[in-house]
Formats: C-alpha cells, structure tokens, sequence
C-alpha cells in the first residue's frame, strides 16, 4: 500500500481508522487502503511510529554529516596536492 498522505480519520467502536490516500499522475487524491487500529493500541502504536522516524532521520543525519566530512578532507587533500605542485 502506498501511502503519499491521510484522508478521513474517525474512531468509532473503540477503533481508529485512517484512511490514506496516493497522489494519480494527473494530480487528484485517490484511496489507497484503510489502516484500523484498536483503541487501546493507539498510543503505544504512535509512540513507536516516533521512535522509528526518530532512528531513521537520526540515520541519515549521520549518512550526511560522513558524507560531508568525507567531501571536506577531499577537497582539503586536494589543495595540499595542488599546493606541492606549486612549489
């Protein structure tokens, strides 16, 4: 199921449902499934939805932060090269 954004949310009966949506090539909104959860699983299922956001952004934080220190010491390592070819 793809999900590209929520539609319609209710909690009836003790259950949440969400409805989520995708985005068709021509731009409109169309249903792409329902997720129901039980009431009483609402806020540990929220809580580990943070938790696993939070690792993967924290992820690729680091991915991005290696990546531009890896960019740094080549681009330091160049101009020392390009600076004994001048001397």
């Amino acid at each position: 199921m793809l999900v590209e954004g929520l539609g319609t949310i209710t909690f009836v009966n003790g259950l949440l449902r969400i409805e989520t949506v995708q985005v068709k090539s021509d731009g409109t909104l169309v249903n792409s499934g329902q997720i129901e959860i039980p009431g009483n699983c609402v806020g540990g299922i929220i809580e580990q939805l943070v938790q696993g956001t939070q690792g993967i952004s924290d992820k690729l934080n680091e991915t991005i932060e290696d990546g531009s220190k890896k960019e740094k010491e080549s681009k330091s390592k160049k101009n020392k090269n390009t600076d004994k070819k001048k001397n």
